[in-house]
Order: structure tokens, then sequence, then C-alpha cells
């Protein structure tokens, strides 16, 4: 069956160069000014109402970009003030699993996206850094009950991303020998690892001799699809790539630019005869923060999904 999938936003200070924590549709708190989220911007009760709203949508898979946002045993230093306890986030994973929704814990490792890691986020290559992220990853999983899958980010990391301050950045090999440091700590835990697909963008070749057929790949893609605008042929080239190459996926859309753009994602897949045994579902990402403001469109990710599903289920 396919997996209707569903992200949700639970930590700050995700991006280097973007926001820092998304609280609405526009830049919010934004690492480049200095400005750092100490609390979640998360509405609890708005949070157990979404998820509620979101299981009767039969979304059934949801990702948590816990970051920043959990206690931590292990290394409390990296935690937000008023962050989930160990209890508190089990019962909201408990919460999920009695409504259909299997939680699935994000832990972004990319250098565009671990500010969440604070002084560790510098430290990359050292046994420091590979010494935290373990206890991190081990810690997660315990809490999630050894998840069916983790998803570990790394996406967008190339100099587009990073534009003030200074710059780290991973290459190549790097990229490839810290994300198979990942999957192996996630492995460990008898978890799948889950990657976002973007760096197959500009790495066509070494990502389909580097990229192990363990990972589930979202690749993603939020513009309205236009086959005159390269960035978005790119986009939806790569979907037919993975698919060619026989790499699982779960592509990801979201009303972040455009309204329509899930619908025309699973079009796309089925149109091109790309709906088989290696396609899991279709994921949505608001990409907002769970705070009231941001209501309409929370559930209007879902809701588009959940309609746009039906063109491959009837």
């Amino acid at each position: 069956m396919m997996r209707r999938g569903y992200f949700i936003s639970l930590g700050g200070n995700g991006s280097r160069d973007k926001w820092s924590a998304i609280e609405h549709r526009g830049p919010a708190i934004c690492q480049t000014t200095g400005r750092y989220k100490e609390t979640p911007a998360i509405d609890h009760g708005l949070l157990y109402e979404v998820i509620d709203e979101i299981a009767k949508m039969g979304i059934d898979l949801a990702v948590l970009d816990v970051l920043d946002a959990m206690q931590y045993d292990s290394h409390p230093e990296v935690s937000l003030k008023n962050a989930f306890t160990h209890e508190e986030m089990r019962a909201l994973l408990t919460y999920m699993r009695e409504r259909g929704i299997e939680p699935i814990p994000k832990l972004n490792f990319s250098s565009c996206h671990d500010t969440w890691l604070k002084e560790y986020a510098w430290m990359k290559g050292t046994a420091k850094y590979y010494e935290v992220a373990k206890d991190l990853i081990d810690e997660v999983c315990a809490v999630f009950d050894h998840p069916s899958l983790f998803h570990l980010g790394m996406d967008e990391e190339d100099l587009a991303t990073h534009k003030k301050g200074m710059t780290i950045i991973r290459c190549n090999d790097l990229w490839c020998h810290d994300l198979y440091y990942f999957m192996d700590c996630v492995q460990k835990n008898g978890t799948r690892p889950w990657i976002w697909g973007d760096f197959y963008w500009a790495h066509p070749d070494y990502f389909q001799k580097k990229i192990p057929k363990e990972c589930l790949i979202s690749n993603w893609g939020y513009m309205r699809f236009w086959e005159g605008h390269d960035r978005v042929k790119m986009q939806y080239d790569t979907y037919v790539a993975l698919a060619k190459l026989g790499y699982d996926q779960l592509p990801c859309g979201s009303t972040w630019c455009c309204h329509q753009n899930i619908a025309q994602i699973v079009h796309f897949f089925k149109k091109n005869g790309l709906v088989n045994e290696h396609l899991e579902g279709f994921m949505v990402a608001p990409w907002t923060g769970m705070t009231e403001v941001n209501r309409y469109e929370l559930l209007d990710d879902a809701y588009r999904l959940s309609h746009a599903m039906k063109m491959i289920e009837e």
C-alpha cells in the first residue's frame, strides 16, 4: 500500500542561512542576523489537533523533525529550553500510533541544516563530532522504540546555501563518508536510513555509484511543474532516473511555492509509469511552524495529498 507521508517541524535552528525556526510563511528567526531560537515555537494543543485531522485524511506516516526540540540525556547542551522530555515525546508517539500514523524521527546532519548542533556543527571530521552524532541517533532511536526508518536529511549541501559567515561544507567523498557513518549508526539500531535526494542533481554519476539501495530516497520539488524551467526539469528528471536505477522512493512535495505541486508530482509518476514496487508513496512538507497562525497551511498540505493519492489508488 502506498504511504501517505507528512512532515512535522518540531525543532528550531535547522538552517545555516535560511530559517533557524520557521514560525510562519516567510523568514522568521534568521541565523545570519545572529538571532538564535532558544525555545521551540510549538503549540502543543494544535499539534495534537493536527494529528487528529491528518489521520482522518489518511496520513499513515509522519516525519518528526526532532533536531533540538527534545531534551537529550546524552548531550543536554544541544536541547532547546522547554524541549520535549522523553516522556512527552513518547506520549506524542503513542498518540500518533493509536491513530494509525507511524512516527519517523529526523535529525538533519547536512552542513546547511545543522545549526541545531550548536558548537558541534563546526567540528565535522573530528572524533568528537562523530561521537555526538552517534549518541544523538542512538538516543532518538531508543525514544522512538527503534523505528522502521530514520531520516538523516543531508540536503542542500552546496555553496549556494552558504552565504554569510564561516562556511563549512562537505564535498563528495567526505559527504559520502559521513553519510555512511550515519547510516551505520542507524542500521545498528535496526532502522533503515532515509535521505533527501537533491545530492543527485549535481552529482548523478557519483550518486549512483556511491549511494546504496538500502537508503530510502526522497527527491523533493516544490515549484509548479513547467518543462521550460531548468531546475524543475532537473527535479522531475531525477524522479525518472532514480526509478530506472532501482532506488526506493518517497517523493516529497509542498504548497510552499505552488498549491498544485503534490498533485502534479503524483500525476507525473502515474503518467510516466513510475508507480511500481520501488515507489513507497508520497509525502508533503508544509515547511511551517506548529503555531495557530499556520493552522490552514498545516492542514492544506495533508488535504491536497489525500486527494492527489486518489489518482493512483482508485
